[in-house]
């Protein structure tokens, strides 16, 4: 027998091989390349069932069935229909560019499907089908035309109630927060003045405002100080409760490093409740531009609380509602810009 011959398949040695398994080179190429040629679950069709979803395809149906709506010709025949057509596609367009961005894809589903139902009925008893008066409930068309016919009156107003409100709600702020970081650090001071603030706190601020106006020597001056005391109390009496609830183990340790009250407020307290102070934002801001407008109907000669009572007294109601509308276009936009505030801000929220 040659010592050099290579064993055959029918040879002891092969068979053993076959039968123990072991892999010759050519098995394991062969079995590459059948693992390469075996396709992978395709990521894409994972990717289109979590985009269209129910309620994205529902809020589009709905879409759909607005721009419908305004196209079929109704009872009523408005002078123009295409500041509601740019309003619809604005709307969807943000729905879109939110929705594909991420984030609470389902509760932004149902926002918008709310808001087109909505406005699907509007203008199906209004327009279409002419059930409602013409004069109170007033026809889309009209009223989206509005924003483009006034558009140099509603950004005065609305400039006018953003000063306002800058001055009054940070002023409040501001000074609710120090003075209540420092009264709640010192138990003195704190007895004396948290009895105040806890009557004072649920009282709303809007009930001043008829007494301020007379008072005060301008109207600036009286809704800015509607403005700080609706917000100022509530917000001196949190920061008391939040700094009276602080980590005792937080407040041994500075006491025994011997901090001065100064670097105490400012270095200990302050960056250990901002988290607190920012996500608040996002409930103070609404109520402080809730007292702005009604405060502005009070004897404003601008902002939009003065828009919507000025054409209210004239029986207005097509621009009546626009101001309305304005008002919740501007609340969404303070509400965004503190959401997106919170997020720089506070990492962990």
């Amino acid at each position: 027998m040659s010592l050099g011959k290579k064993p055959t398949a029918d040879s002891p040695r092969a068979a053993e091989s076959e039968v123990e398994g072991v892999a010759t080179p050519a098995d394991v190429i062969a079995g590459a390349s059948a693992h390469t040629a075996t396709p992978a679950p395709s990521s894409a069709k994972s990717r289109a069932r979590q985009v269209f979803t129910v309620s994205f395809v529902l809020a589009n149906v709905l879409f759909l069935a607005l721009l419908a709506a305004i196209a079929i010709p109704g009872k009523v025949h408005p002078k123009t229909s295409v500041p509601f057509y740019v309003a619809a596609a604005i709307i969807e367009a943000l729905f879109l560019w939110r929705y594909l961005a991420g984030g609470r894809k389902r509760s932004t589903c149902h926002i918008v499907i709310v808001v087109f139902l909505l406005l699907i009925v509007w203008e199906t008893v209004s327009t279409d089908l002419k059930l409602t008066h013409p004069v109170l409930i007033p026809n889309p068309e009209n009223v989206f035309a509005v924003f483009p016919a006034r558009w140099e009156e509603l950004l005065k107003n609305v400039t006018s109630s953003m000063i306002l409100l800058a001055e009054g709600f940070i002023t409040s702020l501001i000074a609710g927060n120090i003075i209540g970081l420092f009264v709640g650090w010192m138990p003195k001071v704190r007895e004396a003045v948290y009895p105040i603030a806890h009557v004072l706190a649920p009282v709303p601020a809007i009930v001043f405002a008829p007494y301020l106006v007379m008072l005060l020597p301008s109207f600036k001056a009286a809704a800015v100080a509607v403005i700080f005391l609706g917000i100022f109390w509530p917000t001196l009496l949190n920061t008391i409760l939040r700094v009276e609830s602080l980590d005792k183990h937080i407040l041994d340790s500075a006491r025994t490093m011997g901090l001065s009250t100064p670097t105490m407020i400012f270095q200990v307290l302050l960056p250990y409740l901002y988290p607190t102070v920012a996500t608040g934002l996002k409930t103070q801001l609404p109520t402080a531009m809730l007292m702005l407008v009604m405060a502005e109907m009070y004897g404003a000669t601008s902002g939009l609380g003065y828009f919507v009572i000025n054409y209210t007294n004239y029986a207005n109601y097509t621009n009546v509602v626009a101001g309305i509308i304005m008002v919740g276009i501007v609340v969404t936009i303070l509400d965004f810009l503190v959401g997106l505030l919170v997020r720089k801000t506070v990492k962990w929220n």
